[in-house]
């Protein structure tokens, strides 16, 4: 096997690995954001008309 062929493989072994803890790492870190944003207080809705002046004719 030539030197070449040898190490072209190795490299994609290398990407391959890489990209894997990559994705690990994304995954567990979003899960921690996930949760964080489930904890977080939900806003009160303002009611869409209250404060504002409106033209109701009949």
């Amino acid at each position: 096997m030539e030197i070449n062929s040898i190490m072209s493989s190795q490299l994609a072994q290398l990407q391959q690995t890489l990209q894997m803890s990559i994705l690990d790492k994304t995954l567990n870190a979003g899960t921690g954001v996930v949760e964080m944003l489930a904890e977080m207080p939900a806003p009160a809705a303002e009611h869409p008309y209250k404060g504002q002046l409106f033209d109701a004719q009949v």
